[in-house]
């Protein structure tokens, strides 16, 4: 996905009929302010929302969520047991893993995960259009019957691993904005915004995925992040681009009346 702020003439007329009234350092110097203010502004925008410590931990708690719906940590004894159930009488399966009250906490058709399989089968859990994890039991409401298995079952100690190396993934698709930010500035705080903080930044040299295309009219961002599209909607780019349009008009027709008083002429 790219975002790209150009001098839009229906909506800051005004301030597109004093952009020529600008230097060429002045031009250059508001469009790279505006491009980064706007690689701030995205990342931001983009989930988990916020730039602060709350949005990194709110995305840690959605991975938390994610993994454990869809996955039964055992210990070692109970993971024994499963195996040989399965392979030994699968018939009685569910009955071994039935408790006193009734309740099931293993079913047959759950499979059995390891450290290699389990990034795999949480892909595969996770919904096409939005990226999202089915819940384990989710049923295809078009057919009536499951779209995956159950649910895995794997050992405590490999679902925390893969957990706590999952979660150290939160923000790529922030990082990609930031990236961008960094090439036109850096990091500072955007008024009402705030800044890219030492978490995001961190992401940069192992995941970031920004480019840049500038020019004296207008400056491109790139964030090339696969699933952008599903961590930043359409609405929010739009009115990320908006407000940054409107902010770059005012900083336009200020310039403009600071040189004219300047010069003598207002």
């Amino acid at each position: 996905m790219s975002a790209s702020l150009t001098l839009d003439r229906k909506k800051i007329d005004k301030a597109l009929n004093l952009w020529a009234k600008l230097s060429a350092e002045e031009q250059a110097r508001e469009i790279r302010k505006s491009g980064r203010a706007l690689a701030v502004r995205l990342a931001n925008q983009t989930q988990p929302y916020g730039l602060n410590a709350q949005a990194r931990k709110k995305g840690e708690n959605a991975v938390l969520d994610d993994i454990a719906s869809i996955t039964k940590p055992l210990s070692r004894q109970w993971m024994d047991q499963a195996i040989l159930f399965k392979q030994l009488d699968p018939a009685a399966f569910r009955r071994r893993f039935t408790n006193k009250d009734g309740k099931v906490w293993l079913e047959e058709e759950d499979v059995e995960l390891n450290s290699s399989s389990i990034k795999r089968f949480h892909q595969s859990m996770r919904n096409k259009g939005d990226g999202r994890t089915r819940r384990a039991g989710q049923g295809d409401l078009n057919i009536g019957r499951h779209t995956a298995a159950n649910r895995g079952f794997i050992l405590q100690v490999q679902q925390q691993k893969y957990i706590k190396e999952t979660q150290r993934k939160v923000g790529i698709a922030k990082a990609g904005w930031a990236e961008c930010a960094s090439r036109l500035g850096g990091f500072e705080s955007v008024k009402g915004v705030g800044s890219i903080q030492n978490w995001l930044q961190k992401l940069i040299s192992k995941y970031g995925s920004g480019s840049v295309v500038i020019s004296n009219k207008y400056v491109q961002l790139t964030n090339s992040i696969p699933w952008i599209g599903r961590a930043l909607s359409r609405s929010a780019l739009r009115k990320s681009l908006d407000i940054q349009r409107e902010t770059l008009a005012k900083s336009v027709i200020a310039i403009v009346k600071h040189n004219s008083k300047k010069a003598g002429l207002a």
